[in-house]
């Protein structure tokens, strides 16, 4: 290898292992997983939703990953819980703010600034009330909802 090379890998590998995981059933199984074939700056710097995790998760075992069924929940748990996109509260979140965290269109993200204008939105049952709205969208990214 390379000189130049060389310096980049073990750099990299460097940065990797000053990285501290928060303890969890799941740490030791991500840090010898994860990282046979990337550092866990790239777990530590996602922040996704639990279906965005457990759509690059079943990716990552696709290529090779080796986790078993169980080990693969304990994963997933870990990351929802440590990992996790932030939650856009339905009822002060920008218009903006609905349309790029839930993936709104423009008129759906107008409509629940509107109905909110009327009444706080308690729950996601209120929130598919709106009309306009998808429900299927919603449940969908239910786990990012906060009232």
């Amino acid at each position: 290898m390379r000189p130049v090379l060389a310096f980049f890998a073990f750099a990299s590998f460097a940065c990797a292992q000053d990285i501290i995981l928060p303890d969890g059933k799941a740490k030791t199984l991500i840090q010898n997983t994860c990282t046979e074939c990337h550092g866990l700056d790239v777990v530590v710097s996602a922040s996704m939703s639990p279906e965005e995790w457990k759509t690059t998760v079943d990716e990552m075992v696709k290529r090779g990953a080796t986790l078993s069924k169980d080990e693969k929940e304990t994963v997933l748990e870990y990351l929802t819980v440590y990992f996790a996109a932030d939650k856009i509260n339905i009822n002060t979140a920008t218009a903006e703010q609905l349309k790029s965290g839930l993936q709104l269109t423009d008129a759906e993200a107008e409509a629940v600034v509107t109905a909110r204008k009327a009444a706080k939105i308690k729950d996601l049952e209120a929130l598919k009330k709106i009309e306009g709205l998808d429900a299927k969208k919603l449940e969908a990214r239910k786990s990012l909802l906060a009232f």
